[in-house]
This record gives structure tokens, C-alpha cells and sequence, in this order.
């Protein structure tokens, strides 16, 4: 039980910098500092006083991270995590993001309603925690699952538990 809260403070610590960051980027905003009329120097000597910041568009601001992570409640301790980086890029430490987060969307973001073609697996009761923590189309997301061990959790989903 004390590896699954130290699996929850690791996630919740990398996905804390990405809740920081969210609103950040969706607060830019075009901004313009007009100069104020009376004396002004002329043209060819005035500062340049007009700055813009481009506004972001709405699909543009949308922000989806999520920290995966696992950890063996039982036999030989194991622990494995990664980050999936689906919206504004994708990328992370995940091993195939692309995939996942194509993955991910079309299963609009809920982790059980993912599916794949389940492979075999050994009958071998090794439970594994799974947590999810992070952003989905910039909504808080969380969604913990017990597997039976780790093939079956690798076998959950075609790309996203495969890390």
C-alpha cells in the first residue's frame, strides 16, 4: 500500500506543474499600448510603444497531459510511469504517443472505454494499480483500475498502457 501513495505523490507532483502551466497559456491575450497624444517625437525617433501577443486559437488552447503510472502490489516490487503529451503537441516520455493519443481520442478521452484485441496472458494473480492523473481537452482527469497482472494491463489497450 505504501508504494500505491508513493505512486500517487509522483503523479500528482508532475501533473501539478502542468495544472500550473494551463492557465497560463490559456490567459494570453492580444494586447496594444496605444501612446498618449500630446508631444510625441517624431517618427523616425519614437520608441516603439505597440506590442501583440497573438491570442490563442480554441482548438489551439486545449491542453491534454496525463501521468501513467503502475505499480506491483505484490510478489517482486515494480513501478514503471509516463507522461502522455496528446494536445497542444504530442510527445512525452511515453514510448508511442502518436498512437496513444489517437488511441485516447477516439475513445474521447475515458480510459474505460478503451479496448483492444486481448492477446494471452498468464494466469498468474500479480495485481497492478493503475493511475491516471492529468488533463483531457483541458478537464481535470483521474481514473484509477486494478489488473489481474501486468499483461493483462498491457493488453488493456492497444497503445496507451504500453509504456
Amino acid at each position: 500500500m505504501m508504494e500505491l501513495g508513493r505512486l500517487a505523490a509522483a503523479a500528482v507532483l508532475v501533473c501539478g506543474t502542468w495544472f500550473a502551466l494551463a492557465p497560463a497559456q490559456a490567459q494570453e491575450s492580444t494586447t496594444t499600448i496605444e501612446p498618449t497624444t500630446g508631444t510625441q517625437a517624431p517618427p523616425s525617433t519614437a520608441p516603439d510603444t505597440t506590442r501583440t501577443t497573438p491570442a490563442p486559437d480554441s482548438a489551439d488552447s486545449r491542453v491534454s497531459v496525463l501521468t501513467l503510472a503502475a505499480v506491483a502490489r505484490s510478489g517482486k516490487p515494480e513501478f514503471r510511469t509516463t507522461t502522455l503529451l496528446c494536445a497542444p503537441t504530442q510527445g512525452g516520455t511515453h514510448p508511442e504517443p502518436v498512437d496513444a493519443c489517437a488511441e485516447l481520442t477516439e475513445a474521447g478521452g475515458d480510459f474505460a472505454k478503451l479496448t483492444a484485441e486481448h492477446g494471452a496472458c498468464p494466469m498468474v494473480y500479480e495485481p497492478v494499480s493503475l493511475l491516471v492523473i492529468g488533463l483531457w481537452d483541458s478537464r481535470p482527469v483521474t481514473y484509477q483500475h486494478d489488473f489481474g497482472n501486468w499483461c493483462m494491463l498491457a493488453n488493456a489497450a492497444e497503445y496507451v498502457y504500453k509504456f
